[in-house]
């Protein structure tokens, strides 16, 4: 057994070397183009506070972005994933659903931002989109996963009692998964909100559009800014959101 794993670390080793070499991989060069980091560094450091104004109107922004795109997806996701569910629904409906939730899932927000930036225009509604569309793949895998685990007597007893698939979700699914989802959609809010910040970066709004805009007329003080405000606000909503899903476990 030993053996066997020093063939894997050995095996791993040698794969992460070739693949340095094939793609020129060259941890070094941070040392080599240390001057031009350090000039870098300093003039984030020199944080810009002249548009302070923007950057709060950018973090409403990015809040709103969040919150509206993950209760969008995660409303939605809650029909995908009942519809997913193998306990719930019937074979060939839950594998077409499944199949939709895995496919929205697969593809990363940013890639959604960048498409449909092209379809509706710069601006906030694309960013909206972006959040909701992952999150209804996201949340709906998980959920689907939840609704399956489910005790099977609880619905046995409603077979014997003659009930439908929706009498079954009404008394059964949703009313012991709903922590699990309160706790998701917490979950879910938390991740949008450092998603959007991201999006700005491709013009879907929010925050990360600024430092796009700074960053590429080389404003480093006025981008360290923005920088530093979407540091708080995801440390503030991870820090917020483990406190109410601590609350709702216990």
């Amino acid at each position: 057994m030993k053996d066997r794993l020093r063939y894997v670390w050995l095996s791993l080793i040698l794969i992460i070397i070739g693949s340095s070499i094939h793609l020129g991989f060259n941890p070094l060069s941070l040392i080599d183009d240390s001057n031009n980091g350090y000039i870098i560094m300093q003039e984030l450091l020199a944080i810009d506070f002249s548009v302070a104004d923007k950057v709060f109107y950018a973090v409403i922004e990015t809040l709103e972005m969040a919150t509206i795109g993950s209760s969008i997806g995660f409303a939605l996701s809650i029909p995908a994933a009942l519809l997913a569910a193998r306990n719930l629904s019937p074979f060939f409906i839950s594998i077409i659903f499944r199949s939709i939730v895995s496919i929205l899932w697969s593809i990363p927000p940013l890639l959604y931002a960048i498409l449909l930036v092209a379809i509706v225009g710069l601006g906030p509604t694309a960013g909206i989109l972006a959040i909701a569309l992952f999150v209804v793949g996201l949340s709906g895998k998980y959920l689907y996963e939840i609704y399956e685990s489910q005790n099977p007597s609880a619905y046995d007893v409603m077979n014997v009692m003659g009930s439908t698939r929706l009498q079954k979700v009404k008394y059964v699914t949703l009313p012991e998964a709903s922590p699990y989802m309160s706790n998701q959609y917490l979950f879910l809010l938390s991740y949008s909100v450092r998603e959007s910040a991201i999006l700005g970066l491709v013009g879907a709004g929010g925050i990360g559009f600024y430092i796009m805009q700074y960053l590429e007329s080389l404003n480093y003080g006025k981008a360290a800014l923005f920088i530093l405000a979407i540091l708080i606000i995801t440390i503030g909503m991870d820090y917020l959101s483990s406190k109410l899903r601590n609350k709702m476990v216990h």
